[in-house]
């Protein structure tokens, strides 16, 4: 009987250590497990970053790009204004003065171009032309007592910058 109870105490034994191999196992598993997820969501975390920051990046320099391009846009325009030909520039300048030929004590100022034509067609309307002046290179100034009409083409540019930038924006970038 003896040896009876010993294969008894041996089979508990097994049993117990099985049991305890099988827990150990369960708890290195989920060790592992866990260690694993832990990685993997650092992981994502680093990958979800770097793309991000990829993302980020790319519309930065988008972004630049497209600053660039309508920096170029406005000098060609700038530049189309200045090369713009006589009987133009004396049409445009026409058509802003002869607005004020009703008015009284009007006051002209314009710079060199096309200033001998747009001094006659000033004076036909009855306003005084000033001398010419190198403050700017086109456009006129309409000065109608203390009120001032500023139409110098560089400075409307300047002053519809942002305007402009939108509108070019849109005609170039439309997405």
């Amino acid at each position: 009987m003896l040896g009876k109870e010993a294969e008894l105490i041996i089979a508990k034994a097994e049993e117990e250590a099985k049991q305890i191999e099988k827990e150990n196992a369960s708890k290195a598993s989920k060790q592992a497990e866990e260690q694993f997820e832990t990685i993997k969501l650092k992981i994502t975390r680093n990958a979800s970053a770097e793309v991000e920051k990829a993302e980020f990046e790319a519309r930065s320099a988008e972004m630049i790009e497209k600053k660039r391009i309508i920096e170029i846009v406005k000098e060609k325009v700038k530049q189309k204004i200045k090369d713009i030909d006589d009987t133009q520039y004396i049409k445009i300048i026409d058509e802003k003065i002869s607005k004020y030929k009703e008015e009284k004590n009007v006051e002209i100022l314009l710079p060199k171009k096309g200033y001998k034509e747009i001094k006659e067609i000033a004076t036909s309307y009855g306003m005084t032309v000033l001398e010419e002046t190198d403050d700017f290179e086109a456009g006129v100034i309409v000065k109608c007592g203390n009120i001032e009409y500023n139409y110098d083409f560089e400075e409307n540019m300047e002053c519809m910058k942002e305007e402009i930038e939108k509108e070019i924006d849109t005609i170039l970038f439309k997405n």
